[in-house]
């Protein structure tokens, strides 16, 4: 029963994550609730804000989380904990290379009317935000999945939705992303996550 509504719900995601795929294929535009909310960020601006988000952004840049990945890849080697190894390898640079190609595919450009900073290349789903949820929530599953100990589980987790959710905001405060850009970044690095975890599970 728990297997069949997981299912029913990565279905759900992933048609969500697929009609703003065609709503926004080859779109200059935002749709639906991404110009109002660009706007209600863009309100707030100012220098201190601006360089907090650029510095939160950086947190999810390909430069920054790959030797994240490496460290701990080698942790877990010396270990020898292969599959949880190859579980975030897969969660990281799997995660780069999909964003890559599904970017490719729907070819939406960027809100270059709210940009805060420059940015180039392609906007549907947000690398950022898909990179981020299925590092981090891989990271989680490794450390939380033999503590006992509900209290650090829910501290550990906290921590990596405030840090998942903060990335999302910097990028649309930035102006380098639509939030259906945000939301679609977040559904890909989810069921990306939940895939490989079940197969790391088997």
């Amino acid at each position: 029963m728990k297997d069949n509504k997981k299912k029913t719900i990565n279905i759900i995601l992933l048609l969500i994550f697929l009609t703003f795929g065609m709503m926004v294929r080859n779109s200059t535009e935002g749709i639906l609730f991404d110009t109002k909310l660009l706007e209600f960020l863009h309100k707030g601006t100012n220098p201190t804000l601006l360089k907090i988000m650029k510095g939160i952004s950086y947190l999810g840049a390909e430069k920054f989380l790959v030797p994240i990945m490496l460290i701990i890849i080698v942790f877990n080697l010396i270990k020898k904990n292969i599959r949880e190894s190859l579980f975030l390898l897969v969660n990281t640079l799997g995660s780069f290379t999909l964003n890559s190609l599904i970017k490719q595919v729907f070819q939406r450009t960027r809100p270059f009317d709210f940009s805060l900073v420059k940015q180039g290349g392609l906007s549907y789903p947000s690398g950022h935000a898909m990179v981020v949820m299925s590092m981090y929530l891989s990271i989680f599953y490794l450390l939380t999945r033999k503590e006992e100990d509900k209290n650090k589980q829910f501290l550990i987790g906290l921590i990596i939705c405030i840090y998942i959710i903060s990335m999302g905001i910097s990028r649309m405060y930035l102006g380098v992303h639509w939030p259906t850009d945000i939301i679609g970044g977040y559904i890909c690095g989810y069921l990306l996550y939940d895939i490989s975890k079940k197969i790391i599970k088997e």
